[in-house]
């Protein structure tokens, strides 16, 4: 694709809705706030699974989409779908293991989303934890959907375990057990990216909007980082949580597994899920990563 000279372009393109979907974790705090905040025309659609969010993108019912990195090397990789590309990277997962797993007590109803994204991570995870082979097999796998879907069922008592992050990892009526990343298991990590149609991008204005979508973004993080009272203020609010845990999830946040500040992707973490990637599939990753789109920046 040919690299656009952003910088040289102006356009009214802010008025146009940009179509986002994506799950209904921390992302949905900082998409919110760039809608109020700076009144960019945002259209957010929050998916209820990876399935979903893979299909958005496919069918070009949004614009850009948020998924785990897993899940953009599934639609790559896995459905040979090579228009998509990640374009800016959104967090490490920021990821918990949370409510209790006990096989004496048959409470081994561990809740993920889909078979891809995070799940494969966990699943790498609870080898290690389970080191005997039969005792990882009285795991049960239901699949019920996307974070704020499986924090419900948690709290019901319909699963055992799941993957959480913040808010609903930090809920006063959630027990976290692990930290899932940056560990002796998995030692990093790529949660959540940016994904786009490279076919989207070919129209101008599609790539003025995106310009200025990312420039709000990146200025929204850097207020959230260098205004921590003001934010925390508004995670009491957008959440409805007390003091205590929106501060205990601002500190989350600039941890080594929380939101990326820069447009950078991180070789190690990309690299890392990619091996948990690959060795659930058998599939061998390319030697260039034509999915995503750092040679825009």
């Amino acid at each position: 694709m040919k690299k656009t000279n952003y910088s040289n372009m102006s356009s009214n393109s802010s008025q146009i809705p940009l179509r986002i979907s994506a799950f209904k974790d921390i992302s949905a705090f900082i998409l919110e706030t760039i809608q109020k905040d700076d009144n960019f025309n945002l259209k957010i659609k929050y998916v209820k699974d990876a399935n979903e969010a893979h299909e958005d993108l496919k069918n070009h019912s949004a614009d850009i989409v948020f998924m785990s990195y897993d899940d953009t090397l599934s639609v790559a990789l896995q459905e040979n779908y090579d228009d998509i590309a990640a374009f800016m990277p959104i967090h490490g997962g920021i990821l918990d293991l949370c409510g209790k797993i006990d096989l004496a007590t048959h409470e081994n109803r561990v809740g993920i989303d889909t078979n891809s994204g995070y799940a494969r991570a966990l699943r790498v995870y609870l080898h290690h934890y389970f080191s005997n082979i039969e005792d990882y097999h009285q795991l049960h796998w239901p699949q019920v959907g996307a974070t704020n879907l499986r924090y419900q069922k948690l709290i019901d008592g319909k699963i055992d375990a799941t993957l959480l992050n913040p808010p609903f990892s930090y809920q006063v009526n959630v027990h976290r057990i692990a930290t899932l990343t940056h560990n002796s298991i998995i030692p990093d990590y790529q949660g959540v990216v940016a994904n786009l149609n490279k076919s989207w991008l070919d129209n101008p204005t599609h790539q003025v909007l995106l310009n200025q979508f990312i420039k709000i973004y990146q200025q929204t993080l850097k207020k959230m980082q260098t205004q921590p009272e003001i934010t925390i203020n508004k995670l009491v609010d957008f959440y409805h949580l007390s003091p205590a845990i929106a501060t205990a999830i601002y500190q989350r946040l600039w941890e080594a597994d929380g939101l990326n500040t820069t447009l950078s992707f991180n070789e190690t973490a990309l690299t890392e899920t990619e091996l948990i990637f690959s060795n659930d599939t058998q599939i061998k990753i390319p030697p260039y990563r034509n999915w995503i789109l750092s040679s825009l920046f």
